[in-house]
């Protein structure tokens, strides 16, 4: 991407963010964001197909990351320390922009990003160095990748609708635990 475009992308992303911190995601219109980020209506269909889009764009860098990152630590810590520096990698991304957060967590942002972010929970939950224990029979284990996805998106949204509180850390051991992947 040429640096003009860059900024651009930036200058949207940006708007988004402010415009997020002053009211719900389904209130703002790509006039508003156009506005904002002082570009034409025009020119931001040229970048993105929709403000849902945006979050999209945004989701995946993160979600890539931390994704790389789970992969070529998986080996290098003990399962505790793994699991525990995966919640902390999502709550200290939630906590940083908490308003795109929730528009993606409530479901505001569409099924496609928080899909992405269920599909991203379940990965990493496959990904565990050490296998999370069984429970029910074959037949129900089918279902523990959502209940688990589920339960994270849940409590990542209860954590921001309560103003990112306690802390990423505390939060990151607490999931650590409920997840069954780190001693009390």
């Amino acid at each position: 991407m040429d640096p003009r475009q860059q900024r651009t992308q930036d200058a949207l992303l940006g708007a988004l963010d402010e415009l997020l911190a002053e009211k719900p995601f389904r209130d703002i219109s790509v006039s508003d964001l156009a506005r904002r980020a002082r570009i034409g209506r025009q020119t931001f269909y040229r970048h993105f197909d929709s403000i849902g889009a945006m979050l999209e764009l945004r989701l995946n860098a993160v979600l890539s990351g931390q994704m790389e990152w789970a992969a070529a630590n998986a080996e290098n810590l003990s399962p505790q320390e793994w699991s525990y520096k995966v919640h902390l990698f999502a709550f200290e991304q939630v906590a940083s922009l908490p308003h795109i957060a929730h528009a993606i967590l409530s479901g505001e942002a569409g099924k496609t990003a928080l899909g992405s972010f269920q599909d991203q929970i379940i990965a990493l939950r496959d990904a565990l160095p050490a296998a999370p224990p069984p429970c029910g029979t074959a037949e129900l284990q089918q279902f523990l990748p959502s209940f688990y996805a589920g339960a994270i998106v849940s409590v990542l949204l209860k954590w921001v609708e309560s103003g990112c509180t306690p802390d990423a850390a505390t939060m990151a051991r607490f999931m650590a635990q409920m997840t069954g992947s780190q001693k009390a």
